[in-house]
């Protein structure tokens, strides 16, 4: 099935890295804050391949589908997940996955979520919030006709060598594992990034407010209610000299 998804893209994304050679694997980068879980104890809601952080006996799993190339993912990544993460995940009350989707630029998107799979395991949530950081550095760096430069660069930030880089690349193996991933998301009913699942349903929450009103429940917990804010007449009216 994922061999059907990934035929409409790879034309494109073999033109983009085109002056490639052949070189050994790179060295593995170091150990970050963020750790992703690839292996061990998993919620009845992930898969084995999956990539995630937090609590494994947590009551509530979040899985979402996002694209390093999809803007919508990137301002999620950037304005809501800090706070999700603080609030829940650090705190073991929720575990989050996170799943590749090919979404946005479908060549810039493999690309990326090749060198995070292709750097050390405890270093892919970094890589991911990297490239969401860098996302609009990597569209114009597209629109001049450098982003094969741009990656080298990502890779090596990632602890990738340019030769390692090269070979990631061509690493099928590797992608096939992310577009079985993806293909789930497919079978799923995911049409568009970010998409979310909460234990498994699919839900549409965009803000911190809409993912607690979920969460919230799940874990016995009340849901905020936001306080109305009472006009003033200082405030409605003009004033005076």
């Amino acid at each position: 099935m994922a061999s059907v998804i990934r035929t409409s893209f790879l034309i494109g994304a073999a033109a983009l890295f085109a002056a490639c050679n052949n070189s050994d694997s790179a060295p593995k980068a170091e150990t970050g804050s963020e750790t992703a879980v690839t292996n061990g104890e998993r919620t009845a809601f992930e898969r084995s391949d999956d990539h995630a952080i937090g609590n494994p006996n947590a009551t509530v799993t979040v899985v979402e589908y996002a694209s390093v190339s999809c803007g919508a993912c990137a301002n999620w990544h950037q304005t809501v997940y800090p706070d999700f993460k603080q609030k829940y995940v650090d705190t073991g009350k929720v575990r989050y996955v996170f799943r590749e989707f090919l979404a946005g630029q479908p060549q810039m998107a493999d690309a990326g979520f090749m060198i995070a799979l292709c750097a050390a395991d405890e270093k892919y949530f970094q890589n991911i919030k990297l490239q969401f950081d860098r996302q609009a550095q990597m569209f114009e760096f597209a629109q001049r006709g450098q982003l094969r430069d741009a990656y080298i660069n990502l890779a090596k930030a990632s602890g990738l060598s340019e030769d390692g880089f090269i070979e990631c690349m061509k690493n099928e193996d590797l992608r096939e594992q992310y577009m079985d991933r993806m293909q789930a998301g497919v079978d799923a009913g995911v049409t568009g990034t970010p998409s979310f699942f909460i234990n498994g349903e699919k839900q549409s929450v965009f803000t911190l407010e809409t993912l607690e009103a979920v969460i919230l429940p799940l874990l016995g917990e009340d849901v905020p209610v936001a306080e109305a804010v009472e006009e003033t007449p200082a405030a409605t009216e003009e004033t005076t000299e």
